[in-house]
C-alpha cells in the first residue's frame, strides 16, 4: 500500500520531566523517561507513521535525534515564542498531518502549554 505524501499522518507528543541522567547525548527516545512517549513511539513504528517529541526547548525532535540533558518545561508565556520554531519543523520535515498524543489537559494542566503550542503551530499557514 502507498501513501500519498499529503495523506501520511505525523505522531506527536510531548517531551517528559522524568529523563536520563546521563551526561552524554541519548537519542530523545532513551533520554525521556515516559511511558507514553514510548507507546507513542510502538504505535508509530506499528502503524509505519513518523513520531516527533515535542520539547520546550527544542520544538519538534525526531525519537533518534540526540540530545543533551536540559531542564525546560514550557510554560504558557514561551509559547508564542515557540510557534514560528515549531511551525519552522513542520515545514522542514514536510509534516502535513499530525495526531497529537496528550494527556487530559484538564486532568494534567501543566501539559496545556505543549497542546497550545501545537495547535498555534497547525494553524499556521505552513500547513494550510
Amino acid at each position: 500500500m502507498t501513501h500519498d505524501e499529503s495523506s501520511v499522518i505525523t505522531l506527536v507528543t510531548y517531551c517528559s520531566k522524568d529523563k536520563s541522567k546521563d551526561p552524554n547525548p541519548l537519542p530523545a527516545i532513551k533520554h525521556y523517561k515516559s511511558c507514553r512517549i514510548k507507546s507513542v513511539f510502538a504505535k508509530a513504528k506499528g502503524e509505519k507513521h513518523c513520531m516527533f517529541i515535542l520539547s520546550g526547548l527544542l520544538g519538534l525532535i525526531r525519537p533518534d535525534t540526540p540530545i543533551m540533558w536540559y531542564e525546560k518545561r514550557l510554560m504558557p508565556s514561551d509559547v508564542g515564542i515557540m510557534v514560528d520554531l515549531v511551525s519552522h519543523h513542520l515545514l522542514c520535515f514536510k509534516i502535513r498531518k499530525v495526531e497529537y498524543i496528550t494527556e487530559d489537559i484538564w486532568l494534567k494542566p501543566e501539559v496545556k502549554p505543549y497542546h497550545d503550542l501545537m495547535a498555534a503551530s497547525c494553524s499556521d499557514r505552513t500547513l494550510k
